[in-house]
């Protein structure tokens, strides 16, 4: 997520993405962009990747449900927060599904307010995953060859890489990394989830960001245990993961 805008990508009926309504969203932070079915949502995510995805749940005209659960199990979009509005109460059938939203929300709402929780919403995500600045490096086999990367940070959820490579978001790749304190390497089945471009102007190297799946043995412990005493001085992880 952006320090600055929040990108929002609501999927609903056109009157709510008015000009208007637009340029009053923009005056608490948040840039919107608008779909009107499955497919519009989908191309405009493959162009841009939202901070969080607002579905309308009473919208006649969509399946809000399989929706969601579409973009939870996609590498590209899973980790995107998906939030459903109604002006209903929270039906059962949406909190008994494993990929349902991240939050419902009950309308209408003052517009500060919503913005209010989807920045709150955010942010716990982010909390949940502080990361550590590490100088060491990962092995991983991609095509037949043993690739070596530099590590940016890491986290108790993923890593970011430094590298060129433009390996696809859904790609599996076993990696091996040493943590300081540690003789045996951290040893963890993860997926490529976002391509970080450089940004010169912010010296910020190109790169990959992979979510962990399964750790190997008692690795996910030793790395849980270095992220608690060493994250303490380090800022929030980016929302790449």
């Amino acid at each position: 997520m952006s320090k600055g805008t929040l990108k929002i990508l609501f999927v609903d009926e056109k009157r709510m993405t008015s000009d208007l309504e637009k340029a009053s969203y923009r005056k608490v932070g948040a840039h919107i962009s608008q779909a009107t079915n499955f497919g519009q949502a989908k191309d405009m995510l493959l162009k841009e990747l939202a901070d969080v995805i607002v579905i309308n749940f009473d919208y006649a005209e969509i399946d809000a449900v399989s929706m969601c659960e579409h973009f939870k199990k996609q590498a590209a979009t899973a980790v995107i927060p998906v939030i459903f509005t109604s002006v209903q109460p929270l039906p059962k059938r949406v909190t008994a599904r494993s990929n349902g939203p991240d939050l419902f929300i009950e309308t209408p709402v003052p517009r500060e307010f919503f913005i209010e929780q989807v920045r709150n919403l955010l942010e716990e995500k982010i909390r949940g995953t502080e990361r550590v600045n590490h100088e060491g490096s990962v092995a991983f086999d991609h095509q037949g060859k043993t690739i070596e990367c530099s590590i940016q940070d890491v986290s108790k959820s993923g890593i970011l890489l430094t590298t060129e490579m433009d390996i696809p978001a859904g790609t599996k790749l076993s990696l091996s990394f040493s943590l300081p304190g540690y003789k045996k390497p951290i040893k963890v089945e993860g997926e490529v989830v976002r391509r970080i471009n450089a940004d010169t102007r912010k010296n910020t190297p190109a790169g990959l960001g992979i979510r962990f799946d399964d750790f190997n043995g008692d690795s996910q412990k030793r790395l849980e245990k270095y992220i608690a005493k060493s994250q303490h001085d380090d800022p929030k992880l980016v929302y790449y993961l």
